[in-house]
């Protein structure tokens, strides 16, 4: 209740862009997450229902995607700018709940949403979409923007791909104990 009380404020202040980036990754992330939310719960239920849900924050990405696309064309370098600020920063909503960073660990540990999820179904497919590597009218600081961007995702790439293996090695230490 206390987090609903308090409310959540931007990262990025009352910024347009900032703000319709994050939504454009928060609403896929969301859909990942409420899409194998529902696969782990062994529920059928539970299951059809965060499917539907995943639905519709897919309908949410895609229209903020969409926004964002016809923002690169008419700002394209702040608009990649913001969309770096907040790759680069990015946390999901609920992070300031309290204990969300030990629940964020079950949830990774599970499959339901981790480093490799974030970085493979979420920036990279919504970034293609956006073409942002292959843009020809970036200058200044929104080519510097996309550098910084391509060196967070080799960066975030490679920490998910340590909690991958991480990961694995503890599944096989327990099936081992179990044996």
């Amino acid at each position: 209740m206390h987090h609903m009380e308090a409310g959540y404020e931007a990262d990025h202040g009352d910024s347009f862009l900032h703000g319709t980036a994050y939504v454009s990754f928060q609403e896929l992330a969301t859909r990942v997450s409420h899409r194998n939310t529902g696969k782990a719960s062994g529920d059928p239920v539970c299951e059809q229902m965060m499917t539907r849900i995943a639905a519709d924050e897919n309908l949410h990405m895609i229209f903020y995607r969409n926004l964002m696309a016809a923002a690169l064309e008419a700002a394209p370098n702040e608009t990649l700018r913001a969309v770096t600020d907040v790759v680069t920063t990015f946390q999901m909503p609920g992070h300031s709940i309290d204990g969300f960073l030990r629940k964020s660990v079950v949830i990774a540990n599970a499959g339901i949403y981790d480093l490799r999820l974030h970085h493979d179904d979420v920036l990279v497919p919504v970034l293609r979409k956006w073409g942002v590597f292959d843009r020809t009218d970036l200058t200044g600081d929104g080519e510097k923007a996309r550098e910084e961007l391509a060196e967070f995702l080799e960066h975030l790439d490679a920490a998910a791909t340590k909690f991958e293996t991480r990961r694995e090695e503890r599944r096989a230490r327990q099936a081992a104990r179990k044996g």
